[in-house]
């Protein structure tokens, strides 16, 4: 990875948001497609269209300063829901969502998703529920940027991405396969690029993480999950 980058995982980042019958009926409102790593697959600020189901893949979700600088919002993963928001209030998309790997969607037209949010209230409630996961969040990370160092704020997101892409290897280590570059972790981080190689570099020393063939693997997860408390 961290050197450059960290391959796709296996895992849900997120239970399915729907029970398996309504996200059936979801599907057939709308279209599968596919697309490769690195496309984009909506702008910052384009008109709503569409509500996609991340079937398989990686998709992280960017916003830009007028400066032009450029902030890791979040990484949604298969089983998530991606553009609800700008459905619902019919309000701009308030990021731009890019593949990070190649991925596979079924978009759904916002007139039949909203249709079928109001003949099922229940997936309104579940839908809800994303909604407020998503803004706990957010709340999380704001105060992390506001109380924590640079090693508090690696350790935190690194044992998110533990939690949500992780795989135990041996002697309990979790292996994290997700492509993100050590960029991509300073923006997600709001940090420089090389706050982050400092802060992996002392996680190395302490004999918390280790890097290999593209993969963190984060080998004392509770000291990594202290420090990012702190």
């Amino acid at each position: 990875m961290f050197d450059d980058v960290v391959v796709n995982g296996n895992e849900l980042a997120d239970p399915t948001w729907l029970s398996a019958t309504d996200l059936g009926e979801l599907r057939e409102l709308g279209t599968r497609r596919g697309l490769p790593a690195g496309a984009t697959v909506f702008v910052e600020g384009d008109d709503p269209y569409d509500v996609m189901i991340i079937e398989t893949g990686d998709i992280k979700l960017v916003t830009a300063a007028l400066n032009g600088q450029e902030t890791l919002l979040d990484v949604l993963s298969a089983g998530e829901v991606l553009g609800e928001l700008s459905a619902i209030d019919g309000a701009p998309r308030s990021a731009t969502a890019t593949a990070l790997t190649d991925v596979e969607l079924t978009s759904i037209p916002v007139d039949r998703f909203l249709g079928f949010l109001q003949a099922n209230p229940s997936s309104m409630g579940a839908l809800l529920a994303v909604a407020v996961r998503r803004l706990r969040l957010s709340n999380r990370r704001q105060l992390e940027f506001t109380t924590a160092d640079a090693l508090g704020r690696v350790c935190a997101r690194l044992d998110e991405l533990a939690g949500r892409y992780g795989r135990v290897g041996e002697v309990d280590a979790v292996h994290i396969d997700l492509p993100i570059t050590q960029t991509e972790l300073a923006q997600w981080c709001g940090l420089s690029r090389e706050a982050v190689v400092k802060a992996l570099r002392k996680m190395r020393e302490l004999g918390w993480v280790s890097t290999t063939d593209g993969t963190v693997i984060v080998a004392d997860r509770p000291a990594v999950h202290r420090r990012g408390l702190l």
